[in-house]
């Protein structure tokens, strides 16, 4: 009796997951290799913004159900991104001026579009300048899913 309900319990649980990814639009990221903005020769880090956005994506709990074939989505997701760094100059003076206000020494900007594969339509656009690419991406996943709890109820 105990082993039938734990079977129960656990194939309801397999189905419930089933059930909620097929409500979920399938999403395909595409790698993107943030640009090096500075003056400075390989000063700024070379990131995949791609999975910097995966990763929001998931610690937001947007709902949607990220795939790595772009043949199975409904939806891509693409992006640009360019990051730069202060030269040591630059940091060495802000730090005189402004001391402890002197803010980030890095500016990361980035542009995401989510794009439905069928119709090419432009379902969601982001723009967004932040000090890192963490929280540019953890942006983009807060405003994507206040978008889709409001267009998808």
């Amino acid at each position: 009796m105990i082993r039938t309900s734990v079977v129960f319990v656990f194939s309801s649980l397999i189905l419930c997951t089933i059930v909620n990814a097929a409500d979920k639009p399938r999403v395909y990221i595409t790698a993107s290799e943030t640009v090096d903005a500075s003056n400075s020769r390989d000063k700024a880090k070379h990131v995949d913004f791609g999975t910097a956005l995966s990763a929001a994506l998931t610690k937001k709990s947007v709902p949607v159900l990220m795939v790595t074939d772009p043949a199975k989505s409904e939806w891509t997701i693409k992006s640009v991104s360019s990051q730069k760094e202060d030269s040591t100059g630059t940091k060495v003076a802000k730090m005189a001026l402004l001391g402890a206000f002197s803010g980030d020494f890095t500016k990361f900007e980035g542009t995401i579009q989510v794009i439905d594969n069928q119709s090419s339509a432009v379902l969601f656009a982001y723009n967004v300048k932040k000090g890192n690419f963490q929280s540019a991406a953890e942006a983009f996943a807060k405003h994507f899913k206040g978008y889709l709890e409001k267009s998808r109820p």
